[in-house]
């Protein structure tokens, strides 16, 4: 962006815009999750997180590929919203003291992420739609299809499991707790 000019003049820079952000995104998603992965206890968890691990991979392609049809050299452009949220979820974390409750938000946080990545898709394909770009829009929706994906099984495992496990863990806590004498 420059600094006495605009740079963004028409829905076709948007949308290169739009795709470099997206492209930083998946580019952070990959880079974030082996670090949360190497945290995570839950072996159900570990498998989502890998299948995130792929699907960012293939959405960096396709993110590639939609550069290319647009005629563009594909490149990233710094998202702040991405970053805020894992920002926010590596705090968060540090300050969990139990695997189940640190299995549970870090879910949270992956889920977050995927609805965010989810709903930057859907307004680019909006662009692409209104532009005329048919085939980067099937490109595009692809990688929406796999965040809303990653997002619901996200939702549906903490849901069956890791809440539970993590409810379960905090009661015994608080139980314990409640029976331990008071200091005089």
């Amino acid at each position: 962006m420059g600094l006495l000019t605009k740079d963004i003049k028409s829905l076709d820079d948007l949308l290169r815009q739009g795709l470099g952000e997206l492209l930083y995104s998946e580019r952070r998603i990959r880079r974030a999750i082996p670090a949360l992965r190497s945290k995570v206890r839950d072996p159900m968890l570990r498998r989502e997180l890998d299948d995130c691990l792929q699907a960012a991979t293939e959405n960096a392609r396709h993110l590639e590929e939609a550069f290319t049809l647009l005629g563009a050299l594909p490149g990233s452009i710094e998202c702040p919203a991405i970053d805020g949220i894992f920002i926010s979820a590596e705090e968060l974390n540090d300050e969990i003291d139990g695997y189940h409750v640190l299995d549970t938000a870090i879910a949270a946080a992956m889920q977050a992420v995927e609805n965010y990545a989810s709903a930057r898709y859907v307004t680019v394909i909006g662009w692409t739609r209104e532009l005329d770009r048919p085939e980067t829009a099937r490109l595009l929706q692809k990688c929406r299809a796999r965040h809303q994906h990653g997002a619901d099984s996200m939702y549906l495992l903490a849901e069956r499991r890791l809440n539970a496990q993590a409810g379960r863990r905090s009661s015994a806590s608080r139980s314990v707790a409640s029976s331990m004498p008071l200091a005089s």
